[in-house]
């Protein structure tokens, strides 16, 4: 069965430049891409995205890093993208590594590229959890594709 999954990138990851390698090693994965764009993130929409963290001590550290006020990204600029795939949720996940970077094994993205930084978790993506997540993300970063 083909599954859907979101992806953001990260400004920490677009600081560093690692889109491309991100979206390799999603690709090698056998999954297909089938939405991209660049977005202009504002306060709402990570908020939106982020509302089961409503009311988090760091909630107001998430939005900052998520408009890239911690690394300096352009245009609160993130990439989302939609990839295609049986399993594709566990796919990203699995290849995605642990959220927190310090307990992603060392070989996933995160583990490889992710760090905390003064106290704010710079983790490169932002992968759906689960398949109604998934959808539900899809949708308020995509609409209805």
């Amino acid at each position: 069965m083909k599954e859907r999954t979101l992806v953001l990138i990260k400004p920490d990851a677009i600081s560093k430049r690692l889109s491309g390698v991100i979206i390799d090693r999603l690709e090698r994965l056998g999954l297909t891409i089938k939405a991209a764009k660049v977005v202009t993130a504002t306060d709402a929409l990570i908020r939106r995205h982020y509302a089961h963290l409503a009311g988090a001590p760091f909630m107001d550290d998430i939005v900052a890093f998520m408009l890239g006020k911690f690394n300096d990204v352009e245009d609160s600029r993130l990439y989302a993208f939609v990839f295609e795939g049986p399993g594709a949720v566990a796919k990203v996940r699995g290849e995605a590594g642990a959220t927190d970077p310090d307990k992603a094994l060392p070989h996933t993205i995160r583990g490889a590229f992710g760090q905390i930084k003064d106290g704010v978790m710079q983790n490169c993506l932002h992968a759906s959890a689960g398949a109604q997540e998934a959808k539900d993300e899809i949708k308020l970063w995509f609409g209805d594709i």
